[in-house]
């Protein structure tokens, strides 16, 4: 009888390790299914060109013009290239941090201690010192505006503990989010390692990939990103946007104008990010609403500075005539 029970309880166990091996070899293949699933949908999306390659020229080595409300491609050119993204990548420091406030991990109010490895921070910075003390509002508004290194760093040691950390958070969000295998974050801030030669890694699609997903979850952030300049009481700073066409005379004035027929010659941008290194180039995401219709635009290795706002404006405005050109059609 003793051996009856043992041999029962020994095949009980016996059967449910194999109902459990069952289930994790279920949801791991369900998982792998829907992972595979998005990354088709991601290679769909790139191969839709609407507007056609030739309706757009530009000297960017790579670019893409994104419908800001499906996601969908409407023109492209090397857009699954990686190339660095440089502070464009802050995009995606953005929107984990907006994700840890919303999580309650942080309160816009908390006060930040500046670290020895924030303060070194090199390139474009608010110039902070070790032991100082900002709140996490002003070093977001640092980063997002004037594209303060430093104040990305330490962000993201205070989210996480260290930027090493933070950077397996971003790497695991692009994961997440659908960005392509050759997507991968070395920092939060980026600039190119500071010891070996390399950068961060983003497609020009990647780039409009996270542009659009920042939109999406969280739209407020054109109330900040189309700043001019970004005033701080740390060291009595008045410091402008990298983003020089937030102050265009040329940006056009009619851009709330019901008549789809009126174009202005310069759409209006609200955002969202530039990024420069040596090894990078020039570039930029750029997003602008006309007629409640948003559009996000990404040049990567554009010529100069002046080229990359240019060129932006030139992709933005070819867009917008197509999508109000089809809702001229459908009203028709």
């Amino acid at each position: 009888m003793r051996h009856l029970i043992r041999f029962f309880i020994s095949s009980t166990i016996l059967v449910f390790m194999f109902l459990i091996l069952s289930s994790s070899q279920i949801i791991e293949e369900s998982v792998t299914e829907q992972l595979s699933e998005k990354n088709v949908e991601l290679a769909e999306k790139s191969s839709i060109t609407p507007m056609g390659f030739n309706d757009v020229q530009t000297e960017a080595e790579a670019a893409v013009l994104l419908d800001g409300d499906t996601g969908d491609v409407l023109w492209q050119k090397n857009a699954n290239e990686p190339l660095p993204p440089a502070s464009m990548s802050k995009v995606m420091t953005m929107y984990l941090i907006l994700e840890s406030l919303e999580d309650g991990d942080m309160d816009i109010e908390d006060e930040v201690g500046i670290s020895d490895v924030a303060a070194a921070t090199g390139g474009a910075s608010i110039y902070l010192r070790e032991g100082s003390v900002l709140s996490v509002a002003d070093l977001f508004q640092a980063m997002a505006i004037v594209s303060a290194n430093d104040a990305s760093v330490a962000l993201a040691e205070y989210t996480d503990g260290s930027e090493e950390a933070f950077m397996e958070r971003m790497n695991e969000k692009a994961s997440e989010i659908g960005l392509s295998q050759d997507a991968n974050f070395i920092n939060a801030s980026g600039l190119p390692h500071e010891t070996f030669d390399y950068e961060s890694r983003m497609t020009a699609l990647d780039t409009a990939v996270l542009g659009y997903h920042l939109l999406q979850d969280y739209p407020n952030i054109v109330n900040l990103t189309k700043q001019p300049t970004l005033s701080l009481s740390y060291r009595n700073q008045v410091l402008p946007s990298t983003n020089t066409l937030l102050n265009s005379e040329e940006v056009g004035s009619n851009i709330d104008e019901p008549d789809f027929d009126q174009h202005p010659a310069h759409p209006e941008v609200d955002g969202l990010k530039t990024g420069y290194t040596r090894g990078a180039g020039y570039s930029f995401i750029g997003t602008s609403e006309q007629h409640g219709q948003r559009l996000i635009a990404v040049v990567m290795r554009a010529e100069s500075d002046e080229a990359r706002f240019e060129e932006t404006q030139q992709i933005l405005k070819a867009g917008f005539e197509h999508v109000h050109k089809d809702i001229r059609t459908e009203r028709e």
